[in-house]
């Protein structure tokens, strides 16, 4: 049997090393952060880190810049003070546990509240032992049937058709149509099957059959596109973090309960928040922003591959408005974080950048 490349996923347990020191990434399925965890997470990060919480385009949350102890682990009282903050229900299932969810769901829109979908799948991912050996980049999603998840290369994902029902998703095949009760359960057995039959391949996708042997049949349906809308929605506050770097000032204008993180580096908030106050703390809380359309990789100095400062870069280009392309600007091939919509790569390194059409 083949042996199965390591999967490098980093969790909080097990670090990615990077040129700025090492960085840990906490899952946070459907985006929803536990109460005070950003508030705890900064803390955490001054004291340990370089200060900022990362968002990533899973709506996941990252640390970086750790210095690791003498053994080369993470430091144990950061470990603790991330466990106490509810950022580690499983050791075992940490780095399997990446859950995408429809960020205003419930909230604004869309053809049926799936949040209660959410804890269901995690608590049943974490239940089954077997499923520790996911990959850690397997993504889960939950389309509320609005189609903003749909669009994110889900491995397994469930849209809902309406009040009742939901479709799911093989990898980008069609699968079966159950009631709503049975989603959770129909996502873990498709999950399991896929451990079982997975060889070494990281995604549905990659199967031979591309999903037909999990029950896939036939291209998934089109969905309109959804673009994230930004600002006061009536029922929430949509804020847009700029290159996903949330700083301890903007922490600080948060509050503590019902924090989701989007898959698309933004936070949601309770209606009651102040969108004046959280603009001038460096949010994005507008359409017509030009951070909508830019986004980067770490870039130098955080990467010992970037061959220049990605972010400065990103920083001119959305200062300057002069794009209605997406762009994504990157400091070596590998192109990290690009975005599954259509975009343009933009090369930065230390004197010239130059562009590529993806």
């Amino acid at each position: 049997m083949p042996e199965i490349p390591p999967d490098r996923c980093p969790g909080l347990l097990r670090p990615h090393l990077a040129a700025d020191g090492a960085l840990v990434r906490l899952r946070t399925p459907g985006g929803r952060v536990p109460s005070s965890g950003l508030q705890q997470l900064s803390a955490a990060s001054q004291k340990f880190a370089d200060g900022d919480v990362h968002l990533t385009s899973r709506g996941n949350l990252q640390v970086r810049g750790i210095l690791l102890d003498e053994c080369g682990k993470v430091p144990a009282d950061l470990v603790d003070a991330i466990a106490a903050a509810g950022y580690l229900p499983s050791p075992t299932h940490e780095r399997v546990r990446n859950v995408v969810a429809s960020p205003l769901s419930g909230l604004v829109g869309g053809v049926s509240d799936i949040r209660p979908l959410i804890g269901a799948l995690d608590t049943a991912l974490c239940a089954e032992p077997a499923l520790v050996e996911l990959p850690g980049r397997f993504l889960f999603g939950l389309d509320d049937g609005r189609g903003d998840v749909a669009g994110l290369r889900c491995d397994l994902a469930a849209i809902a058709v309406d009040t009742h029902t939901m479709r799911v998703g093989i990898g980008e095949l069609v699968g079966p149509t159950v009631p709503m009760p049975q989603v959770v359960d129909t996502l873990i057995d498709l999950a399991l099957r896929f451990v079982q039959t997975r060889g070494t391949v990281w995604h549905v996708r990659q199967l031979p059959g591309r999903g037909a042997e999990l029950g896939g049949d036939g291209p998934a349906p089109a969905l309109a596109s959804h673009a994230m809308p930004y600002g006061a929605l009536g029922g929430a506050v949509s804020l847009l973090v700029p290159l996903g770097i949330l700083t301890s000032s903007m922490i600080a204008t948060l509050p503590d309960d019902d924090v989701i993180v989007t898959p698309w580096r933004g936070l949601v908030l309770p209606s009651g928040a102040d969108p004046g106050a959280l603009s001038d703390a460096g949010f994005v809380l507008s359409d017509d922003s030009a951070w909508p359309r830019v986004t980067a990789c770490t870039g130098s100095p955080g990467c010992s591959l970037a061959r220049g400062d990605t972010r400065a870069l990103a920083r001119r280009t959305a200062a300057s408005d002069t794009t209605a392309d997406r762009i994504h600007i990157v400091g070596c091939e590998r192109a990290c974080g690009a975005p599954n919509s259509p975009h343009t790569l933009v090369f930065s390194s230390r004197s010239t950048s130059h562009r590529s059409s993806t």
